[in-house]
């Protein structure tokens, strides 16, 4: 009876042991799982772009828009001839220099207004050339007004745009309206808006007559 009973007790010593120093098993699962990774957003042009009406209807440097003034006595042409830019400019026969801040830059625009010929049977044979404010410049989303300039004539430049004057019958009127721009605005394909159509002088008239172009015209630089 005491040989079984060795035998018995060896093979439960046995168990014990080879259960006691077996490595446990982790509950954790090692098998690979997909990651799903967040893309980037997206970058977000916060520029205002033209409306795809109003590019389509950009006019080219050089391109001459027509109309009337109020009375349609008297016919007009209005263009936006070239476009140049300087670091700075200097008034003719003055030594006094305006320099652009670093990063910036004048822009001068060339402006042209006609007067082209007196259709009308009344006594008004004058037109009107709208003042250089009314010319507002657009690029990269951002909307630039005309530089005060005391000055009639820039060096090497030409003649200034300063508008708010009557143009004779068969005269015009033309200059550089000038603005100060980032570098970046410079040959961005900016656009010059003539906000005219709804011009009126001191007692609500309007100055001009619009019937055959009833919008403000925009050159493309």
């Amino acid at each position: 009876m005491e040989r079984p009973f060795l035998i018995i007790t060896f093979l439960v010593v046995t168990i014990l042991v080879a259960g006691c120093t077996a490595a446990p098993r982790s509950s954790y699962s090692y098998e690979a799982r997909p990651t799903t990774a967040t893309p980037p957003a997206p970058i977000t042009d916060y520029r205002d772009p033209l409306p795809s009406e109003m590019d389509d209807d950009l006019l080219s440097p050089g391109e001459i828009v027509m109309f009337r003034d109020a009375n349609e006595d008297n016919e007009i042409s209005l263009k936006v001839v070239s476009s140049t830019d300087r670091g700075g400019y200097e008034p003719a026969g003055e030594p006094v220099k305006s320099t652009a801040p670093p990063g910036w830059r004048y822009l001068f625009v060339h402006v042209v207004i006609t007067h082209r010929g007196y259709r009308g049977d009344g006594y008004q044979t004058t037109i009107y050339a709208p003042p250089a404010q009314q010319f507002i410049l657009t690029g990269n989303g951002r909307t630039y007004y005309p530089v005060s300039v005391r000055a009639d004539h820039l060096a090497n430049i030409g003649e200034v745009y300063h508008g708010n004057e009557w143009v004779e019958r068969n005269g015009k009127y033309e200059g550089y309206i000038v603005y100060e721009v980032p570098e970046s605005v410079v040959g961005s394909g900016a656009v010059i808006t003539a906000d005219i159509v709804d011009l009126r002088d001191r007692y609500g008239r309007k100055y001009y007559n619009f019937k055959y172009y009833d919008k403000n015209p925009v050159w493309r630089l």
